[in-house]
């Protein structure tokens, strides 16, 4: 009994070893030939607007005497427009470093939904997270315009490395396009280099536009736009922040039943 015991317990160790190769095979996995894919979606228009943007931000810190090696750093410092602009107004106002910190760390927050909803969409269940971590160093407006608008054309297990190809490329040539910027600040009239800051928030609006497809979203944008005024006129420190809470709860409750009613009639779900 004894030995029949040992050579059961040998066979069944044999059988293990056999079959782990086959259970890693068919682990998930990240497919990172996606990240090429990425890689060339930067060179498109959303690439156009941001360049234009951080032009418009290399002419800003020229104009207020911003060290320029300074302003290229706060690209992957920081990598949200708003908080670089922050960050370097506040710098040119001589406040302390301490409550600037603070002031960019509270407009980072407002990226934490972003983050998570692109997470939670491109993430395989069992599959390395180094990834993920990754992918939200690089997640900005941005890169989660462009996971709702062109991920479904991209196969699931490329998500990830699709976006983190765009966000490491979008992130260099940024750095790259900051210091032109800088240098084309005398060509620029002050107008045009103001301006150009807003084509990112720009064309972040018309992607939403671009992507709605239910009335719960048309309604989202239209309450925000609306709102946008009073907020900004209440509490201009929180403007924004109160406009896209209040418009998107407000759409919410009120088309929320409606677009329920639509599941189960062959109409997409999100």
């Amino acid at each position: 009994m004894t030995c029949q015991a040992g050579r059961a317990l040998h066979n069944t160790i044999i059988m293990q070893d056999a079959s782990s190769p086959e259970q890693d095979a068919a682990a998930p996995a990240y497919d990172w030939s996606g990240l090429w894919g990425g890689m060339r979606a930067a060179l498109s228009l959303p690439g156009l607007v941001m360049s234009c943007s951080f032009i418009g931000f290399g002419a800003l810190i020229n104009s207020l005497g911003f060290p320029l090696l300074a302003g290229a750093a706060t690209v992957p410092l920081i990598w949200a427009l708003p908080g670089q602009v922050l960050f370097v107004t506040m710098w040119h106002s001589g406040l302390a470093l301490l409550l600037i910190a603070a002031a960019v760390s509270l407009t980072a927050v407002r990226l934490l939904p972003m983050v998570i909803g692109v997470l939670a969409r491109v993430r395989l269940p069992g599959a390395p997270r180094w990834p993920e971590y990754l992918l939200s160093y690089f997640t900005a407006v941005t890169i989660w315009v462009l996971s709702v608008t062109h991920l479904d054309n991209v196969p699931k297990q490329q998500h990830l490395p699709w976006l983190v190809g765009l966000g490491a490329t979008l992130m260099t040539a940024m750095c790259v396009v900051v210091p032109a910027g800088y240098y084309m600040a005398d060509l620029l009239p002050p107008v045009l280099a103001a301006c150009m800051v807003f084509f990112t928030p720009a064309f972040f609006l018309l992607s939403l536009i671009a992507s709605a497809k239910w009335r719960f979203d048309w309604a989202a944008v239209a309450a925000g736009i609306v709102l946008l005024p009073l907020a900004r006129w209440f509490a201009p420190d929180f403007d924004l922040m109160l406009a896209g809470v209040g418009g998107g709860t407000l759409a919410f409750l009120l088309f929320r039943p409606r677009r329920k009613g639509l599941i189960g009639k062959g109409q997409p779900h999100e």
